[in-house]
């Protein structure tokens, strides 16, 4: 069983929130969708990838099929007009048998940590170092880029009682430095739900020029 920690906030200079989650218990499935566009509304195509991802995870599909036909879907039901598109950055995950796969396409990233330290979770590529820092990843949207150019990465991990995963978006990692991610997601006498609205706090102390959002897993 989860403890889950939630959190979504516009920051400190936008009026729109164009992130969105969600967490459905029962398959074991989650979703964190950063949206963008501006006037062609991010916040609606963040809404249509979220949906559509928990739809095909809840259906079977893995989290990188999934992420890959939400991405075709949004270029047919929104075609680019403008050159301010709308598209998004997603990380979809599913957890069955101790066992939590996942697979993440733009610039939302998942942290792990084990109760005493934490880090950034990597695929495969990135951990052989045949993926620099993300960058070919983080250039990429939903609803922008092509089907077959799509660059998606995955990982699979091994959760034990007492660990935890947070699924984030790129807000919130751009204003929490080293020592309050530690603070935040290492600190035993904190909540799940605590835990994420300590790390809102010390994003909304700095500039937040990005929509925040956060959904922290504890398996208890």
């Amino acid at each position: 069983m989860f403890e889950v920690g939630q959190i979504s906030h516009p920051g400190r200079k936008r009026l729109l929130n164009e992130d969105t989650y969600d967490l459905d218990a029962g398959p074991g499935v989650a979703v964190v969708v950063d949206g963008m566009g501006g006037p062609d509304a991010g916040d609606v195509a963040a809404a249509f990838v979220r949906d559509h991802l928990r739809k095909a995870l809840q259906q079977g599909d893995s989290p990188a099929d999934a992420l890959r036909s939400a991405g075709q879907a949004l270029r047919i039901q929104r075609p680019q007009k403008s050159a301010s598109p709308s598209g998004a950055s997603a990380i979809a995950a599913r957890y069955s048998d101790g066992v939590l796969d996942l697979a993440w396409v733009g610039t939302c990233s998942a942290i792990f940590s084990d109760g005493r330290q934490y880090r950034r979770i990597q695929s495969d590529a990135e951990a052989k170092g045949s993926m620099k820092n993300g960058v070919a990843n983080a250039i990429q949207a939903l609803g922008v880029t092509a089907t077959e150019k799509l660059c998606i990465s995955e990982a699979r991990i091994t959760l034990k009682r007492g660990e935890c995963v947070m699924f984030c978006t790129d807000g919130m990692l751009e204003t929490c430095s080293g020592p309050e991610l530690e603070t935040s997601l290492c600190d035993p006498r904190l909540s799940a739900q605590e835990s994420v609205e300590l790390l809102l706090m010390h994003a909304l102390r700095g500039e937040a020029n990005n929509n925040l959002t956060a959904l922290l897993l504890r398996l208890s």
